[in-house]
């Protein structure tokens, strides 16, 4: 920047002094041969250069911080304005596009679960063989094991509004101290009771009621829980995997009654 403002600077010298050397042989000779005696007009003030030659240093600074100020105080154009009003229109329908997908896929979700199926399962004693019996069982030198033995009906039924395909039974009859049962059930402890296939329409019981022989190790104290658990796994309509688990109590006087407390025993997913 320094040597561009002594370049200006050495050229307008340069260009002044031309100029007032082409004045000089401009003039007729008859004026550059008069005698010396002649009395020398004064200079025309008017065609007088006075060249004030500054530091460059200094002025290359100014130069630049002039420079500077003008991009800083460039005002924003009309184009960019509308840039930028089109941006945040843009942003805004896109919001509002993204919230009504959310609450499509929400609605289009609870109808889908509103038409599915529901299984409930439903346990009784098997007529005619109410309550427990209890026995042992001794096994060549073994000792003798005692066990809890119970017949239980299953029934299904279908709550739901589409026809579901049952394919599992399983279940697990279990004796624990009171207030030691897992919140969530064990389902690998189960074991496979019914593994036909029985088609179940909307709004409908089992045709085909299932009776199924349970036997848990050791008798029933005061202080413990007699509990049947299991799942009960089926398929609906658009081809989805689902699952019923249940939990009942069998309390000392043979009453079945469903677990309360425990969500994860009678769970629909």
């Amino acid at each position: 920047m320094r040597l561009f403002a002594a370049f200006a600077i050495a050229s307008f010298l340069l260009l002044s002094i031309v100029s007032v050397d082409a004045q000089d042989k401009s003039k007729p000779d008859n004026q550059q041969n008069k005698p010396n005696n002649t009395q020398t007009a004064p200079e025309n003030p008017s065609t007088r250069i006075e060249i004030n030659v500054g530091n460059p240093t200094n002025t290359a600074p100014a130069q630049a911080q002039k420079q500077e100020t003008t991009r800083e105080t460039k005002p924003i154009t009309t184009g960019e304005l509308l840039i930028a009003a089109i941006t945040a229109v843009y942003a805004f329908f896109s919001i509002l596009t993204f919230f009504a997908i959310r609450r499509q896929a929400v609605s289009a979700e609870a109808e889908l679960a509103a038409q599915s199926p529901w299984i409930m399962v439903n346990i009784e004693h098997t007529p005619g063989m109410h309550g427990r019996f209890l026995g042992t069982t001794k096994e060549g030198n073994n000792p003798e094991v005692k066990h809890t033995d119970f017949i239980f009906r299953f029934e299904c039924a279908n709550h739901g509004r589409t026809p579901a395909l049952i394919t599992e039974k399983r279940a697990n009859l279990i004796i624990v101290p009171k207030n030691t049962l897992p919140k969530n059930p064990d389902l690998n402890a189960t074991r496979v009771f019914d593994s036909r296939a029985e088609p179940l329409a909307a709004g409908k019981e089992s045709q085909r009621k299932k009776d199924e022989y349970f036997s848990a190790p050791g008798y029933q104290s005061l202080d413990e829980w007699m509990v049947l658990y299991g799942v009960v796994r089926y398929r609906d309509v658009f081809g989805r995997e689902r699952q019923t688990t249940f939990g009942y109590e069998v309390t000392i006087g043979d009453q079945i009654e469903r677990l309360s407390g425990y969500p994860k025993y009678n769970e629909n997913t």
